[in-house]
């Protein structure tokens, strides 16, 4: 069996974190998938450029792919549907018997698919042998936004052998992990900061738009902190030192940092959307705000620097128990079924 991993999303150098996750699938599965099988990864490099420069990165990924039609593959695995669609399209007009999964995330549903392509983007879509959400909220807009129902709702996975809990002194109230981006709030967090009590220490992890607003930050407080270009196994080294994730996020398929930050113990602080409501119960695992309110996102953050040791001690134990069933082993295991599965309708 020969498979194919196709996304828009993986790290590079300028952006570290952009599809780790599809990363991670694609080296677990080289690891657990029959020593007769082989796969193999197509992705778009990640770079911060204007519009013109994404769209010349858009038409250069089209050349690239190139001598991808001229090799056999029994399944693509497309992460993110749009635009990448368009390419595994054009790869099955030349192998008809190719099998097509695709995973979607959220921001190709939610910001991708409109009145203008949304015609078009059925059709495709409708031409796709397995259709797999991250999420069941992001499986209601898929059927909304292109008429298709998911066959499975199968998150990316946590490496549990990466995420883990420590008993260790906590260093930060607060710590953020992800792209300094505006859907994901990172402003209504640099706003916070601003009004917060001096003495409430906050970590940001990442990189991304609003990098040089939390330089500023850091240079101004002594009590917040910013990483760049860590490794998984060192985020997971600040989680377990830090009381609550942020997430303030505006949109999401199903966010992984929070799972990943549940593995390590630490409760999470999100926005109140279906996606993160998926995730948390109000009190046991974390606590959920009002979307894009950075006052209601300050009073909850010197609520929680606050919380009394028990209580929260009460929480790291229950926040410790959920989503063990989605560890990265386990999804990928699903994913070789589903492939193999597949692949025995050719056969």
């Amino acid at each position: 069996m020969r498979i194919l991993i196709v996304s828009n999303m993986y790290p590079s150098k300028e952006k570290s974190f952009a599809g780790i996750f599809v990363k991670n699938q694609y080296l677990t599965l080289k690891s657990l998938l029959p020593k007769d099988s082989f796969i193999d990864v197509f992705y778009m490099e990640r770079k911060f450029t204007t519009k013109i420069g994404s769209v010349f990165k858009y038409v250069k990924t089209f050349f690239k792919f190139f001598p991808f039609l001229f090799r056999r593959y029994d399944i693509i695995h497309l992460h993110y549907f749009f635009p990448l669609i368009y390419l595994v399209n054009l790869y099955k007009i030349f192998h008809k018997e190719t099998k097509v999964v695709v995973t979607y995330h959220g921001s190709d549903l939610t910001k991708k698919v409109n009145s203008k392509n949304q015609y078009q983007l059925k059709k495709l879509a409708s031409k796709v042998d397995c259709h797999i959400s991250v999420g069941k909220a992001l499986g209601d807009i898929l059927v909304e936004k292109l008429d298709v129902q998911s066959d499975l709702i199968l998150p990316v996975g946590v490496n549990d052998k990466v995420f883990f809990y420590e008993k260790t002194k906590k260093v930060y109230d607060f710590v953020y992990v992800g792209s300094f981006v505006h859907r994901k709030g990172v402003d209504l967090i640099i706003e916070a900061v601003k009004r917060m009590n001096s003495s409430i220490s906050i970590c940001f992890i990442g990189q991304g738009d609003y990098l040089h607003e939390i330089e500023a930050l850091v240079n101004k407080y002594s009590n917040v902190f910013l990483y760049e270009g860590l490794t998984q196994q060192e985020i997971q080294k600040i989680l377990v030192k830090s009381k609550f994730l942020l997430l303030p996020t505006r949109n999401e398929g199903f966010p992984t940092s929070t799972i990943e930050s549940m593995y390590c113990g630490v409760p999470v602080l999100v926005s109140d959307i279906p996606q993160t409501k998926e995730q948390v119960f109000e009190g046991e695992n974390g606590f959920i705000i009002p979307v894009d309110n950075s006052l209601a996102l300050l009073e909850k953050m010197e609520f929680l620097a606050k919380i009394d040791v028990i209580q929260y001690d009460e929480m790291v134990e229950k926040t410790r128990t959920y989503f063990r069933e989605i560890s990265l082993t386990g999804v990928c295991l699903k994913l070789i079924e589903i492939y193999e599965g597949l692949n025995s309708e050719n056969n």
